[in-house]
């Protein structure tokens, strides 16, 4: 385990009273199973688990462990909650102590995932930062996964639609990300540049077309998105629709035929979409040598998968 004593743990939960790591402990090895694990790889977590001396592994750790402390925590809670004896399971209340309200449950347990999700995506952030670092994670499957995207983080999706900073939602949003790569970015530009974009890039002009893919790729997704039921979407932006707790949905769009708000942001993402894929096609065509790996794809191949009128005949 990557926090091996109750002062560590306690540097990271922001809780009222005693906290024993002897406790949360099946939490914590879930959390890090379940939550860390799939997105930095065996070996990476074995580092993390060994005497780290290194700064900048250090400070990759503190977000490691700050995430796990969250996410362990968030499991802890259902149990942590309850008394257990022979006799079942029972909670306790006194003079001096009430049990939460379930409004007040469900705001920390919201809370504590948002937090672990927050900590997670600052760690894969700082490690792609400092890559040379990190050769565990690097060379493992689960780096081929995280830059298996051209939108591969939260931070990248929520600035061109807002979904309040939830790792939640963007990786409930990922299959419908690959989808609208492979139906719309692919057939235009080809998958060798796609797949090429993807890694990082120097070159100014690549850097620009590379933007204006991934507001394109935004643009369809949330096209593709606006009816599936996973989702609440209104003015503000979008939530995962379990995100939100049952009075704060009052004011949010449900996702029907016949919803004028929604219909209009299918439009409108589509016509986004459209448009940033045009803007940066433009730009490969006019600096063909910037992109040796682009070549005109036959119309046979584009006009099949790409239906919308903007795009026909690029």
């Amino acid at each position: 385990m990557i926090i091996k004593n109750t002062p560590t743990l306690q540097e990271y939960l922001s809780v009222n009273g005693s906290i024993d790591i002897d406790n949360v402990k099946p939490a914590l090895r879930k959390a890090e199973r379940n939550y860390l694990k799939p997105f930095i790889g065996t070996a990476q977590l074995a580092v993390f688990e060994a005497e780290v001396t290194d700064p900048i592994i250090r400070e990759a750790l503190a977000l490691a462990q700050e995430a796990v402390a969250n996410f362990g925590y968030y499991l802890h809670m259902p149990i942590g909650a309850l008394q257990v004896s022979d006799n079942g399971f029972y909670t306790v209340d006194s003079e001096n102590t009430k049990t939460a309200t379930d409004k007040q449950f469900k705001e920390l347990q919201r809370s504590l995932l948002r937090g672990g999700h927050e900590a997670l995506d600052d760690l894969l952030s700082f490690m792609e930062e400092n890559a040379a670092k990190f050769e565990p994670w690097t060379t493992s499957a689960s780096y081929t996964v995280y830059k298996d995207l051209l939108v591969k983080d939260t931070a990248t999706f929520n600035s061109y639609y807002h979904i309040f900073n939830s790792r939640q939602t963007f990786l409930a949003l990922r299959p419908n990300i690959k989808v609208v790569e492979d139906q719309f970015i692919k057939p235009v530009i080809g998958d060798a540049l796609l797949r090429d974009l993807k890694s990082d890039q120097t070159e100014e002009t690549r850097k620009e077309v590379k933007k204006l893919l991934q507001q394109s790729i935004v643009a369809f997704t949330i096209m593709k998105t606006v009816y599936n039921g996973l989702f609440v979407m209104d003015a503000a932006g979008m939530h995962m629709r379990f995100d939100l707790l049952p009075y704060e949905t009052t004011g949010s769009n449900s996702n029907t035929k016949g919803n004028d708000f929604l219909e209009h942001t299918e439009k409108s993402k589509q016509i986004e979409g459209e448009e940033y894929l045009k803007m940066a096609l433009n730009i490969i065509k006019e600096n063909t040598a910037d992109f040796p790996e682009y070549t005109t794809p036959e119309v046979a191949k584009v006009d099949p998968l790409i239906k919308t009128k903007g795009l026909v005949g690029m």
